[in-house]
């Protein structure tokens, strides 16, 4: 295992070890018969490890160290779609509620996202110093009212389509109905 590992992790560590990608490239190495072949990278950071870096070749992280490839998997596969690392989440940059001195300091403790600043540890809000705490609070109380209206919006939409196969199958009754007042045809003629 990994320094990565959270399986290696002491349990009052482990909510405090948290992975993210600064960066996944293209590279070439020679291959067995001497020609150049392409092999993707990528150069991890540890939350609240400012100084902690560490690269890998993708292949060898697949083989080698499984559970952390199940993580980055996802982020790699729209990596290779997109050729740029998408984060999930509201980046640090479109939120008002932060300084560009802040956005600076969370970038370098691997926060890129306001979800980032809402899960952040108890290590990572000493690092952060001044003002982390009312960051935080805006962080969570930013996601909390963005999952509020991710449910709200869920439910209009569960509304709405109730709404159209009602208005359908109040159609088919009535065109059942209309079939039905029809005098039949004489077929034996």
């Amino acid at each position: 295992m990994s320094d990565l590992s959270m399986a290696n992790a002491r349990p009052e560590d482990r909510n405090q070890i948290a992975l993210f990608v600064l960066d996944i490239w293209r590279d070439h190495k020679p291959g067995a018969d001497g020609n150049l072949i392409e092999v993707h990278k990528v150069r991890f950071g540890k939350k609240g490890a400012e100084k902690y870096e560490r690269e890998d070749e993708i292949p060898k992280l697949k083989k080698f160290e499984p559970d952390v490839y199940a993580w980055f998997e996802p982020l790699y596969e729209n990596w290779k779609k997109h050729n740029k690392i998408e984060r999930e989440g509201l980046p640090l940059e479109s939120w008002p509620a932060i300084t560009k001195g802040q956005i600076r300091a969370c970038q370098d403790l691997g926060l890129f996202t306001v979800e980032d600043i809402a899960t952040a540890t108890d290590t990572i809000r000493q690092k952060l110093g001044m003002g982390a705490n009312d960051l935080i609070m805006k962080a969570k109380a930013f996601v909390g009212s963005k999952d509020q209206s991710a449910t709200a919006n869920k439910v209009a939409e569960l509304e709405q389509a109730v709404a159209m196969l009602t208005k359908e199958l109040e159609e088919e009754r009535a065109a059942r109905k209309a079939r039905a007042k029809k005098p039949k045809e004489d077929t034996d003629g």
